[in-house]
Order: structure tokens, then C-alpha cells, then sequence
């Protein structure tokens, strides 16, 4: 279970993340957060850094942002990048967060909580860190809610499949509420980003995922490897005839924790 990542796959992770489909998705996430002047921020998951460093942007000097991630890999790559002295990177745990309590202000997570074993803890974790009335900004995608059309919609739907247990939880948003109220966090909005691309161009999120199922499945060896080349194929060649169809999208938990 879980993605793994060598300097190809975080490139090509990269390359999605700059795309103009999650780039709208950052945006949507740091206007809903509304980071202050000074304040201190958490991102949980925060993998090539771009969110953090426009969270940084947002404090200025008086505040501080660091990111964390599971991948020593993404750690390196972000922190490299890194042109601000008060945001920080280190490798660190979702469900064992590094942080006295009541530390932050704001903590942001974005496409992470769904690949978490122990959501629980990772919520009551959100919860321990934050500051009474911080607040926090969770996103998860509904994989099973991923429209995507094919011509052999028995093998599409066979390759979802196989690419489910890529995270812990596949379904994750339907559950998430449950998970943040036990924690202690009070629920204020969910909201819903959606992504759909009629087209495949640069940068696009249907055409940017497709080499990351097909490397997940291949991997895990749950189908044939000309099979899962074949539904690859059927998705360029259906491009081509001006017949792409993909959508997803993500829900946004916004929470805060009582005074």
C-alpha cells in the first residue's frame, strides 16, 4: 500500500503539482485558509513545498511555516528549494507530529489524510498541535467518485480497482466528519474543488495520473502489464479523436479547535 517514490515518479509528481489544475487547487486551498501576518502554520504532507512556500509568503518573516512529510526524497527536493528563512522542512510522521501541543496557529493538509493507516490519530494529532481556536483546512479525494470514460468501461473499472489500495482508505471524505469531531475539532464548512478535463494538455491532472496507476498497478501485480497498457492507450487515443473525458475533485474540511 502507499506510493513510493525514485527521482523520476517525484518529477513527474512535480510536473501535475505545477499544472494548472492543481495550481487552481492551491489557490482555492490558500484563499479557504486565509493565512495572517505572523501567524505560525503547519503543512502536514507538504511534499515538493510549493503550498508551503505560498504559505510563507502569506506570514512574512514574523511568522513561520513548516512542512512535513513522510518521504525523505520530498523533504530534500522542497527544502532546496526553499527561499524563505522561516519556512522550514523535516521528515516526520502525519500520526506523530514533532510539536509541543497548542504550537500553531493554522495547519493545512492537503491529499494526505486518505494515505494515512490511523486517521484517527492523524486527527487527534491536527487537533494537539493547534491552538485553541486555530483552525485547519484538511482535503481528501473520493477515489471511488473519479469519472473517467473509456469504451471498455469492464477494464477502466478494472484498473480503478487495482489502484485503490494505493492509499489506506479510498473513500476517505465519506467518513472524515466522524474522524474530526472525535478528535475534538469543530466542523465549520466542506467544501468541494472540482477538476475535469475534456482535453489533455500540460500539465492536466487526467493525463498526469495515468503513469502513476500505471506504475502503481504494474508494481503491485494485479493485472496484466498489456492490459494496463492498453486502457493507457485508449486514454491518448480517445484524446485524439476529441473524446477525453475525466473528472475528480476534492473535499475540504475546514475545522477549528474550541477556545
Amino acid at each position: 500500500m502507499g506510493m513510493e517514490y525514485d527521482d523520476a515518479a517525484a518529477e513527474r509528481l512535480e510536473a501535475v503539482y505545477l499544472g494548472p489544475d492543481v495550481v487552481s487547487q492551491r489557490e482555492d486551498t490558500l484563499q479557504r485558509i486565509s493565512v495572517q501576518k505572523g501567524e505560525r502554520v503547519l503543512d502536514i504532507g507538504s511534499g515538493p513545498g510549493f503550498l508551503a512556500a505560498q504559505l510563507a509568503d502569506q506570514t512574512g518573516p514574523d511568522g513561520e511555516v513548516v512542512g512535513i512529510d513522510i518521504s525523505e526524497q520530498m523533504v530534500d527536493r522542497a527544502s532546496k528549494r526553499s527561499q524563505h528563512d522561516w519556512l522550514s522542512y523535516r521528515c516526520a510522521d502525519a500520526t506523530e507530529l514533532p510539536f509541543e501541543e497548542t504550537y500553531f496557529d493554522v495547519v493545512v493538509s492537503t491529499q494526505v489524510a486518505e494515505y494515512v493507516p490511523d486517521v484517527a490519530k492523524f486527527c487527534s494529532e491536527v487537533f494537539r498541535v493547534l491552538k485553541p481556536g486555530g483552525r485547519a483546512l484538511i482535503l481528501a479525494t473520493d477515489w471511488e467518485g473519479v469519472c473517467w470514460h473509456s469504451e471498455h468501461p469492464d477494464r477502466m473499472e478494472k484498473v480503478l480497482r487495482a489502484f485503490a489500495p494505493h492509499c489506506a482508505d479510498s473513500k476517505l471524505p465519506r467518513t472524515l466528519t466522524a474522524h474530526l469531531r472525535r478528535a475534538g475539532l469543530v466542523l465549520d464548512e466542506v467544501s468541494y474543488f472540482s477538476i475535469v478535463n475534456v482535453d489533455r494538455y500540460d500539465g492536466c491532472y487526467g493525463g498526469g495520473i495515468v503513469p502513476f496507476i500505471v506504475a502503481y498497478v504494474s508494481g503491485q501485480r494485479t493485472m496484466p502489464d498489456e492490459e494496463l497498457q492498453a486502457w493507457a492507450d485508449e486514454q491518448t487515443s480517445l484524446n485524439a479523436r476529441g473524446e477525453h473525458f475525466f473528472s475528480t475533485g476534492r473535499f475540504s474540511f475546514a475545522v477549528r479547535k474550541p477556545l
